[in-house]
């Protein structure tokens, strides 16, 4: 018997996605035609503060660490914390200074560094996909010189103690996080280098159990069985780490940095002018709803699209412990970048956004109750 198809009266859920775009680009660009100064004020402000703030704290540390991986200079750089953060962590040496460049360069050379070990085969993908999850925060040198002097934190004699809480704090959290995950959701892996040289080599090394490859495939947000191949990004593809000269490496990684720092600015120039379309959507909601303050919506929605020039725009406005869990959040555009560090991998996107979203509401809870036991205390 015959049975004839009919179209489903109902758009599909690519063709609804495709139109929330189109609208959202259409009302962006009628918010510029309608505010073209304030549009020119939001992009020269992006672009001052990626000139003054962004390019000086990380753009060196761009090229320093491409040049660390390139080199294959990893394992010898965490000598002297593997003792402790390999047993910790139970983690490779490799991983170790991935941990290390991560947190002590900050955003976004945590993702930069996994993308590119990863692509030269230095990580297997449960191993990049473990560090992915929260490797990837805001730097020391972008914390103390821009993000804490900005929420009034500039360690005056008031601030003494909270300012070093604080820090600790901010990288406390994600390291903690790191290590409750590797003991839970990881907790089956071996991440050792044995372990990465035989996946790569096509063997199965004896310390990988039938217990942790199942364990793995029930991972699905976690990425794939342990010993797969990668999908390596094509500019890490081209050469072998240790057979590469400095000079080389240094041109790959000055020519990595200069894309990824321009990247970086134009991201920041584009989520800032999108403000324009939340400043029409604030009058909007405070001609619907009178006790919505339009300021305070324009606030929380400035560095939830980029952080740098958000905080700038909000640092008046929002509570020190919403200030400090929107640093932990990064922004849309935080995310964004970290989405074209990885693009070209087979890592979960999706499994990054999950982890980064609950660290932040973790960091949330906290900074409440620690500055609220400050305040009690002074």
């Amino acid at each position: 018997m015959n049975r004839t198809c009919k179209k489903s009266s109902f758009p599909s859920i690519s063709s609804l996605f495709s139109a929330i775009q189109l609208l959202f680009l259409l009302l962006l660009a009628a918010s510029i035609l309608r505010s073209p100064a304030d549009a020119c004020a939001y992009a020269a402000l992006a672009l001052k503060l990626w000139f003054e703030k962004m390019i000086p704290s990380l753009f060196p540390f761009m090229i320093i660490s491409g040049l660390i991986v390139r080199l294959g200079f990893g394992k010898i750089i965490s000598l002297p914390v593997y003792p402790i953060l390999g047993r910790l962590y139970r983690i490779s040496r490799t991983m170790c200074t991935t941990l290390l460049l991560g947190f002590l360069f900050g955003f976004p050379l945590g993702a930069k560094t996994v993308a590119e070990q990863y692509g030269f085969k230095q990580l297997t993908k449960p191993q990049a996909q473990y560090l992915l999850s929260f490797c990837n925060n805001i730097g020391p040198v972008y914390l103390l010189s821009f993000a804490l002097p900005l929420s009034g934190l500039s360690g005056d004699h008031e601030n003494r103690l909270l300012r070093p809480v604080i820090t600790a704090a901010f990288f406390g959290i994600p390291l903690l996080y790191g290590l409750i995950l590797r003991h839970t959701v990881y907790r089956r892996f071996s991440f050792s280098a044995d372990q990465t040289a035989a996946c790569f080599s096509g063997k199965t090394p004896a310390s990988l159990s039938a217990a942790s490859i199942r364990n793995a495939k029930a991972l699905s947000f976690a990425g794939s069985v342990p010993c797969q191949k990668t999908s390596a990004p094509l500019t890490a593809a081209s050469a072998k780490p240790h057979s590469t000269s400095f000079l080389s490496a240094l041109d790959f990684s000055v020519t990595s940095a200069c894309s990824a720092i321009a990247r970086l600015g134009g991201y920041m120039v584009f989520f800032m002018v999108c403000n324009l379309l939340t400043g029409q959507i604030s009058h909007l909601l405070n001609i619907l709803f009178p006790q919505i303050s339009p300021d305070s919506f324009t606030a929380l929605a400035a560095p939830v699209l980029e952080i740098t020039s958000g905080l700038s725009l909000a640092k008046d406005i929002l509570p020190p412990a919403l200030f400090m869990t929107m640093l932990t959040f990064g922004g849309i555009s935080c995310f964004a970048q970290t989405y074209t560090c990885i693009r070209e991998t087979d890592l979960s996107f999706g499994n990054y956004c999950f982890h980064k979203l609950l660290q932040s509401v973790i960091a949330f809870s906290f900074y409440t109750l620690i500055l609220s036991a400050f305040s009690s205390f002074s």
